[in-house]
C-alpha cells in the first residue's frame, strides 16, 4: 500500500452491494467481494464508514441480513472513519462533523479552508472494522430498533423541512405592524398548512396516507406549540421564537429580514447541539461565524442549486449529509441525483468547490477501483 492513502466514501448502496456479496450464495460473486479490500489495499485506496452509511445499512427489515452486515464490517482489516475525540467508540454523523469545525473555529482557523483541515485531523481514524464499530454484534442488534423509529422522522424532515408557511422577506418592523389572527381566521389558516403538509409528506412516504397524514398532524402540532400565548403581539412572538433558538434581543432589530434572522437561529440551535457534543458552553461558541463552517456552507449550497425533487424520502436527508464528507475524504461515491446536485454546487460556488475532493458515481462495488 502507498504511504499516504487515498480515502474514498462509499455511497450506502456501495457499501451494502459489497457487504452482501461476501454472504453470497454464489462462489464468483462471494470471491469478488472478498478480494475487493486487498485490491483496494494495493491500490492504496482506503474506504471510509460514516454513522449514516451505517443507519441506512442496519434501516431494512433483515435481521439477518444486518447482523450478516456487522459482521462483514466487524472481520475488514483496515478502514477509515470518523470520530471525534474523546469518545473511544461509535461512528460520527453530521453532528460530530459540524461539532469539529466549530472546535476549529474557536481555536482560530480564519478560512473554510483551515477549519476543514483541522477538522479533519480531529476526526478521522483508521483500523480495523471491530475498532470502527465495536466488539460485539449484539450492541447492533439492539439499536435497530432504534434506528426504525427514526425513519418516520429523518422523512418527515426530508418532507416538510423546506415548507415556508410565511414571507420570510418580510423585515422585523414590518411583521410587527401585523396583528394576531382571531380564532377563527387561525383556525382556517392551520387547515390550509396542514393540506400543503399533508401534500408534501405524501411525497416522502411513497404516497402512504396514514403515515402522510400523521405527519401533517404532528407538523401542526408543533406549530400550535409555536404560537402565541394569550395576550401577546407578533413582535412577543418573534422575540421569544428567536430567542428561544440562541439569539439575543439587540440582534433583533426592526431593519433586519426574518429570513436572515431564522438562518441564524437554526445556526444556533445547531451550536447548542455543538456545546453538548463538545462538553463546551453555549456561550463559549456563540461567537462562531456561520460563514466558517463547511458542513453548513455546503448542506446550504446543496439545498440552494440541487434539483427539483418530487420525491421527497428520507434517504434525501442521509444523501446531504453523505455530500458533505467530499469536503473529508479524496473520492466520494454518490448516487445520480446526488452527481448532479454536487455538479450545480460546483459551478456556481467556487470557495466550496475548492473545498471538495472528486465526486464519482460507480455502479457497482467493484467500480471503487481505480482503472487500471
Amino acid at each position: 500500500m502507498v504511504d499516504k492513502p487515498c480515502i474514498i466514501a462509499p455511497d450506502s448502496s456501495h457499501w451494502s452491494l459489497w457487504l452482501d456479496a461476501m454472504r453470497s450464495s454464489r462462489p464468483d460473486v462471494r470471491r469478488r467481494a472478498e478480494r475487493l479490500h486487498q485490491r483496494l489495499m494495493e491500490q492504496g485506496r482506503l474506504p471510509l464508514l460514516s454513522w449514516h452509511h451505517l443507519e441506512e445499512l442496519l434501516g431494512g427489515e433483515d435481521d439477518a441480513c444486518a447482523a450478516d452486515r456487522v459482521a462483514s464490517l466487524q472481520a475488514m482489516p483496515f478502514m477509515a472513519w470518523l470520530r471525534l475525540p474523546p469518545a473511544k467508540e461509535g461512528l460520527g454523523s453530521i453532528v460530530d462533523i459540524f461539532a469539529a469545525e466549530v472546535m476549529a473555529a474557536c481555536e482560530g482557523h480564519s478560512d473554510l479552508a483551515a477549519v476543514r483541515d483541522r477538522a479533519r485531523s480531529l476526526l478521522l481514524m483508521t483500523g480495523n472494522g471491530r475498532q470502527a464499530i465495536g466488539e460485539h454484534g449484539w450492541v447492533w442488534q439492539a439499536v435497530r430498533p432504534v434506528i426504525h423509529s427514526r425513519q418516520d422522522h429523518v422523512t418527515a424532515v426530508a418532507s416538510l423541512g423546506s415548507m415556508q408557511t410565511f414571507d420570510k422577506t418580510q423585515t422585523v418592523g414590518q411583521l410587527s405592524k401585523m396583528h394576531i389572527a382571531d380564532p377563527a381566521t387561525l383556525r382556517t389558516k392551520l387547515s390550509g398548512i396542514h393540506q400543503q403538509a399533508f401534500k408534501q409528506a405524501l411525497r416522502g412516504t411513497g404516497g402512504d396516507e396514514v403515515k402522510a397524514r400523521a405527519m401533517a398532524d404532528d407538523f401542526i402540532e408543533r406549530t400550535i406549540a409555536m404560537g402565541p400565548t394569550p395576550g401577546s403581539t407578533v413582535r412577543d412572538l418573534l422575540l421569544s421564537t428567536l430567542i428561544n433558538q440562541g439569539l439575543d434581543e439587540a440582534e433583533i432589530r426592526d431593519e433586519r429580514v426574518i429570513g436572515d434572522l431564522m438562518r441564524l437561529g437554526y445556526f444556533r440551535s445547531l451550536l447548542r447541539v455543538a456545546a453538548e457534543v463538545t462538553g463546551r458552553s453555549f456561550a463559549d461558541l456563540k461567537h462562531v461565524s456561520m460563514d466558517l463552517i463547511p458542513s453548513f456552507a455546503i448542506e446550504e449550497a446543496i439545498q440552494a442549486h440541487r434539483q427539483p425533487r418530487y420525491k421527497l424520502p428520507g434517504s434525501d436527508l442521509h444523501d446531504r449529509h453523505l455530500a458533505v464528507l467530499a469536503a473529508y475524504c479524496d473520492v466520494l461515491y454518490v448516487d445520480r441525483r446526488t452527481s448532479e446536485d454536487l455538479l450545480r454546487v460546483r459551478r456556481k460556488e467556487p470557495l466550496i468547490d475548492a473545498l471538495m475532493g472528486e465526486v464519482r458515481k460507480a455502479a457497482d462495488f467493484e467500480a471503487l477501483l481505480e482503472k487500471q
